[in-house]
């Protein structure tokens, strides 16, 4: 099987474990499920899927010459995702967390058809079934690891262009099996990167207002019996076609505002909206050893402080409809 991906260019998969895992249901369903949490039609810029960003993470762990494991691991890190993503957690979970997908991993795992061609393949399961096991798929932020440098990689190579993502992904290696850099030039230029995508993109202004429009627009549906939890299991078209064909106003006025766009003030009596940090502390290898960014930039440094005391400030907006 071939794979034209638009960050890493071709590969070749011949593995028939990996083989299988693509074509079933578990994975394929993540066609339907935007990374971002926003559906194409409510963004002001181009999105992906979670399917090619986890055939993307399996691509990156192959290239850093990682076992068969974890490029299984790699490939299934994202199934237990519902629609919409992390906008779950405005639902039923904390935004400022994002972390609901990963306390239902093993459960969904275990009931999906990846788990019986896991089994198939004499794989360990209960390995697989522990990402923390892996540590190039998976480390705790503001470390480097496969999930968080291909979705960042990705958005860097729809909105920047193929010669930066290349330019970051070729500094690329495996140093005591953690990634880093080779070079403190590119570690820079992909943390700040990778920050401008934190305020710009997943948790500026607009974006969180998108977040609770959309989270508000689920509860009411949940509320009124438009849709039932369950189908936060499946895909997201099912979903938005209840919600854009129902009689609902106070919905249908939520999908209109995500769709035609609105504008967000300042008001102390307005919603207070909270998400997740996100930020990389890139490693690079240096003088024999791992050393963080941070540790040896100042203004780095400097910048990830203001960063995080300025997502922690309590900030009240009003959106208003364009």
């Amino acid at each position: 099987m071939k794979i034209n991906d638009r960050v890493y260019g071709n590969q070749e998969i011949n593995e028939a474990i990996l083989l299988d895992l693509i074509n079933s249901n578990s994975i394929k369903r993540l066609k339907d499920i935007s990374q971002i949490g926003m559906p194409d039609e409510y963004l002001s810029f181009s999105g992906f899927s979670r399917y090619e960003h986890s055939l993307g993470v399996m691509i990156l762990l192959k290239r850093l010459r990682a076992n068969l494991e974890e490029q299984v691991a790699g490939l299934l890190h994202d199934i237990s995702h519902t629609p919409f993503s992390h906008v779950i957690d405005w639902v039923i979970g904390d935004p400022t967390k994002e972390d609901y997908q990963d306390s239902i991993f093993r459960e969904f795992l275990e009931k999906s058809d990846s788990f019986d061609i896991l089994k198939k393949h004499k794989l360990n399961t209960e390995l697989i079934s522990d990402l923390n096991n892996f540590k190039l798929l998976e480390r705790e932020s503001p470390k480097l690891c496969a999930d968080r440098l291909d979705y960042s990689l990705r958005q860097i190579r729809m909105e920047k262009g193929k010669e930066l993502a290349n330019k970051i992904f070729g500094d690329l290696c495996v140093y005591e099996n953690q990634i880093a850099f080779n070079s403190l030039e590119v570690a820079r230029l992909f943390g700040k990167e990778y920050m401008n995508l934190q305020t710009l993109r997943w948790a500026g202004d607009e974006m969180r207002s998108k977040y609770y429009i959309l989270s508000e627009t689920l509860k009411e549906a949940l509320n009124k019996s438009l849709i039932e939890f369950n189908q936060f299991y499946g895909t997201e078209k099912p979903i938005l076609k209840i919600l854009n064909n129902s009689n609902n106003e106070l919905i249908l006025s939520n999908l209109n505002l995500l769709k035609k766009g609105f504008s967000v003030i300042e008001d102390e009596n307005g919603i207070e909206l909270k998400k997740k940090f996100r930020y990389v502390d890139p490693e690079i290898r240096m003088n024999g050893g791992i050393v963080c960014l941070s540790d040896i930039c100042e203004d780095y440094k400097k910048l990830i402080n203001y960063e995080k005391e300025k997502n922690l400030e309590v900030k009240k907006i009003k959106i208003i409809p364009n």
